[in-house]
């Protein structure tokens, strides 16, 4: 009877254990469950020619002295302030657009007035209004925006930045002060600003200061239809 050479005895064991290993698939590239598969985070897409400082609104064909768009009280369009609901440290933001006239940057150190400070919630539809004023060749100017004391009545939305007012004296190309608004310019202003998002708009003519265009925003930022 022969015999298998010592060699080929020593190979038996090694063999056994590699087809025990592909029978139980040990050693074979296996792919890991689904759930232990890593997954791709799906990212949105912006809708295509999407542009956060365009109009958003069309513009008014008209927009006469002491009227306002929506035809509603400002506490209804922008809903009136609140202490308990306002922050001025979390609320506030600061903008420092250097193409923009800023009244209070004229005032002096006597005046603590600050009108680069305004609600959040107004940020953006300023911010396209003043787009809409370069576009034009124009330079807005910001008479008044957050002023928590002084010239205001108590609810006023100044108050908590929600409010701001405007003058554009360049929007009216025949004006020839640029410094004093004509009633062109203001009515053009005020239909840019309602164009803009603002949620109340005000051509405004008081008896103690110059006609400016009052605007102001809800405290939710939501544009609402009107």
């Amino acid at each position: 009877m022969k015999t298998f050479p010592h060699f080929l005895k020593a190979l038996f064991p090694l063999a056994a254990a590699l087809l025990f290993a592909q029978g139980c698939g040990c050693g074979r590239e296996t792919t890991p469950p689904e759930s232990e598969q890593p997954v791709e985070e799906e990212v949105a897409e912006e809708e295509p020619g999407y542009d956060p400082l365009a109009p958003v609104r069309a513009f008014p064909d008209t927009f006469p002295r002491r009227s306002h768009l929506p035809d509603v009280r400002e506490t209804v369009a922008s809903g009136p302030i609140s202490n308990s609901l306002f922050s001025p440290g979390r609320d506030l933001v600061y903008i420092a657009d250097q193409r923009v006239w800023w009244e209070s940057d004229t005032d002096g150190e006597t005046d603590d007035e600050c009108d680069h400070s305004m609600h959040a919630a107004a940020e953006l539809p300023f911010r396209r209004l003043v787009e809409m004023c370069v576009a034009s060749g124009a330079t807005l100017r910001v008479q008044e925006a957050y002023r928590p004391q002084g010239i205001h009545a108590g609810l006023s939305l100044h108050k908590e930045g929600r409010a701001l007012d405007l003058t554009c004296p360049t929007l009216d190309p025949d004006n020839p002060d640029p410094l004093r608004p004509s009633p062109r310019s203001l009515e053009i202003l005020a239909k840019l600003a309602w164009a803009a998002g603002f949620d109340w708009v005000l051509y405004e003519c008081p008896k103690n200061s110059g006609p400016h265009v009052h605007a102001s925003v809800r405290r939710d930022g939501e544009l609402p239809e009107w």
